[in-house]
């Protein structure tokens, strides 16, 4: 079954929770959060890794330092298990959330965007002819959500992919059906899912194929410290 985790990010951290935390992810993500100006953006780095690896320790049975954390040549990560086994997840975060899907066998993608006031010209650079006419036929006052709808069912699309931005923006289209799900023509057996996550950052999922999760599980911080703490005492 795949599940959709979110966590909000929060403005502090009390000095244990940061030093498990920081404990038990890569000397490379250590490095990257230390090199952070703003400490908000050190804790949604190492939070989405903690996350990941609380998440999949639980479903291989492994501790989370024994999920050894690599790349494919286009930057998509997965973890190296000592039993080979194939754990599809992908990661986002912006703004205050970080989101976190996994499960099933299928290739899995998952975005996060902050919602910010944007140009909506810029739709004619990234979306495709299809895409932005069906944004621009829009009504004005829902034409913001409709393009960050595009813009994360798309990044989520490509990150399932796992090829990244070599995939161009605008060679796919992502169009809503009469049912309102959400569906491209060109991968007619991926699956989607789009939602607000709250008033300021919206949320999308993609599946190669496997049934997505209508609503996402919300944990908080004190319950990761606490799965940590916990997985991390186990012999």
């Amino acid at each position: 079954m795949i599940r959709i985790q979110v966590l909000q990010v929060p403005a502090e951290l009390p000095e244990a929770y940061w030093s498990l935390f920081q404990s038990h992810v890569s000397e490379e993500r250590r490095a990257q959060a230390a090199r952070f100006v703003h400490q908000v953006d050190a804790y949604r780095s190492v939070l989405g890794e903690v996350l990941t690896r609380v998440t999949l320790s639980k479903r291989t049975g492994l501790r989370p330092e024994e999920l050894s954390l690599t790349r494919n040549q286009y930057g998509k990560p997965s973890f190296s298990l000592s039993h080979d086994a194939d754990v599809p997840f992908n990661v986002s975060h912006s703004g205050d959330w970080i989101a976190l899907i996994s499960g099933g066998d299928a290739a899995l993608g998952v975005d996060i965007e902050k919602i910010d006031p944007i140009d909506m010209k810029i739709a004619e650079q990234f979306f495709s002819l299809t895409e932005s006419i069906f944004l621009a036929a829009e009504p004005a006052e829902m034409q913001l959500d409709t393009f960050y709808r595009l813009w994360t069912l798309k990044e989520s699309y490509i990150k399932a992919v796992g090829m990244g931005l070599s995939i161009p923006l605008d060679s796919f289209s992502i169009i809503r059906r009469a049912d309102g799900n959400w569906h491209s023509p060109q991968a007619a057996t991926s699956l989607f899912l789009s939602l607000r996550l709250d008033q300021g950052h919206m949320l999308a999922a993609c599946s190669a194929g496997e049934d997505l999760p209508t609503q996402p599980d919300f944990i908080t911080t004190d319950e990761l410290y606490q799965a940590l703490l916990e997985l991390s005492q186990k012999s």
